[in-house]
């Protein structure tokens, strides 16, 4: 059996090298897929979870959620899922994807003629939050899940999601202001936000749309009076800062896991080993 000490450690590495790429002894292999609005991963897993494969392309093929470029989501699908079975000794013929809470009736068939069209029998179609707790385990707290285009937010108790919602709110929106303030392009504004070294000077530009984020997140939480933490993902949260302005607006401890953006999809491939009825069946 391959062994890793570190899966999400290890998906950052493997991602879109397929050197890394390691098939031995796997048994049976799934695949994660999560259309995002600003990119697209596939993640490749096996029967023990643990991650073999990871490819990504950058996508404008979903908004606020929803998708609304079916023919682009289906060729960038295609094209991640044929790269990683040029690799592949044995098939890959099983997956799962996800979609924003509360737009499972927008999304659902959507993403699931998808996986089918490149020839993925879909064992799951589940929410972001929820794919996030299958690596995150949290029994009791908050998730907040911050992708390109929509804030996700999921209540657990006692390990089961027992309430979502979603706002069309996120990383995209501090690109465009950052766009906005610099008079530059959006693309442009991508590689200043995810620049470290360009940190101090992004966050006070972005912060009334990190505190609006945080509005969100509270104004959905507020009626959960036990709560004591939540849990922060998705790339958006990597920005150093990000973290602290949502815990002060809350009024709630905030973590992050490491490499954030990272914990949705892979918990998206995850969810193929998991019987959990949280999730929504195909």
């Amino acid at each position: 059996m391959h062994f890793i000490t570190d899966p999400i450690e290890h998906l950052k590495k493997i991602l879109n090298h397929p050197e890394g790429w390691n098939f031995t002894d796997a048994k049976e292999l799934y695949a994660g897929v999560d259309l995002g609005t600003y990119k697209t991963i596939a993640i490749i897993i096996d029967e023990a979870g643990v991650p073999r494969a990871a490819s990504m392309r950058k996508t404008e093929v979903a908004r606020s959620g929803l998708i609304v470029d079916y023919v682009g989501a289906l060729n960038t699908v295609h094209d991640l899922m044929e790269e990683i079975r040029k690799h592949c000794p044995i098939p890959i013929e099983k997956g799962a994807t996800s979609y924003p809470p509360q737009t499972e009736y927008a999304n659902l068939k959507t993403t699931t003629y998808i996986l089918e069209g490149v020839g993925l029998e879909v064992l799951k179609v589940l929410d972001e939050p929820t794919a996030a707790n299958q690596v995150l385990k949290i029994k009791n707290g908050a998730i907040v899940d911050v992708g390109g285009g929509t804030t996700g937010i999921a209540v657990i108790k006692n390990g089961t999601v027992v309430y979502t919602n979603d706002e069309a709110t996120g990383g995209v929106h501090l690109s465009l202001v950052l766009a906005g303030n610099y008079k530059i392009s959006y693309e442009k504004a991508e590689e200043i936000k995810t620049d470290k070294k360009k940190n101090r000077e992004v966050l006070p530009i972005v912060r009334p749309v990190i505190e609006k984020i945080s509005s969100i997140a509270a104004t959905y939480l507020e009626e959960f009076d036990d709560l004591e933490k939540v849990c922060l993902v998705g790339g958006t949260c990597e920005l150093e800062g990000f973290k602290e302005i949502v815990a002060q607006n809350i009024g709630l401890e905030a973590f992050r896991p490491r490499l954030p953006q990272f914990i949705t999809p892979f918990g998206i491939a995850l969810s193929c080993l998991d019987a959990n009825e949280d999730s929504v069946r195909v």
